[in-house]
């Protein structure tokens, strides 16, 4: 397995961000990238907490400021809940629908509040505008970031289980050379 040293999260992220936006097939301008990055390393050090995401935009509705915070708070976290737990919210009461849903909706709020401040503003129009594309690309990123706390074994696998295309790509890079066999055989052919 190819191994690449970085000199911060942030390039780290920069790498996989880049590749999964490719990998998803999105187009998305150099702030946007920039912002998704941010958002991963931010994710690195804080927790997400319990606090229903709902109920904390009703409670900011007062203050402008506490709103805009808030705004951004419920997106960013709501952008990568859904692009990093999505399988795990089908088994829940909230599923990854409600999160895009959400998410959608502040960055949607945000960016008119923030439309002349500054071209933040048009960052979060674009996050809102392509919501469900950046779900897909963060949901590349946790595919890259799992393969690389897995070993080959496992790796095919899941592949065995799934016929996943992104996964049977990743053991061509790998070197390992794949043949399709039929479903649930277990074994190359």
């Amino acid at each position: 397995m190819d191994v690449t040293a970085h000199a911060t999260v942030e390039e780290f992220f920069h790498e996989v961000v880049t590749d999964a936006l490719a990998r998803a097939d999105v187009q998305a301008t150099e702030g946007a990238e920039c912002y998704l990055v941010g958002l991963l390393g931010e994710f690195t050090k804080a927790r997400i907490t319990d606090d229903p995401l709902s109920l904390k935009l009703v409670e900011s509705q007062g203050d402008p400021a506490a709103r805009v915070k808030t705004l951004k708070e419920v997106g960013d976290t709501s952008l990568y809940v859904a692009g990093f737990f999505a399988a795990s919210l089908n088994r829940r009461l909230v599923d990854a629908g409600y999160y895009v849903n959400l998410g959608e909706a502040a960055y949607r709020e945000l960016a008119g509040r923030l439309s002349g401040a500054s071209s933040i503003g048009e960052i979060y129009s674009e996050l809102a505008a392509k919501f469900p594309r950046f779900v897909d690309v963060l949901a590349e990123v946790r595919k890259r970031i799992d393969c690389a706390q897995r070993d080959v074994v496992k790796l095919y696998e899941t592949w065995l289980v799934t016929r996943s295309e992104w996964v049977e790509r990743r053991l061509r890079e790998l070197g390992v050379l794949v043949q399709t066999a039929p479903k649930g055989s277990g074994y190359l052919q």
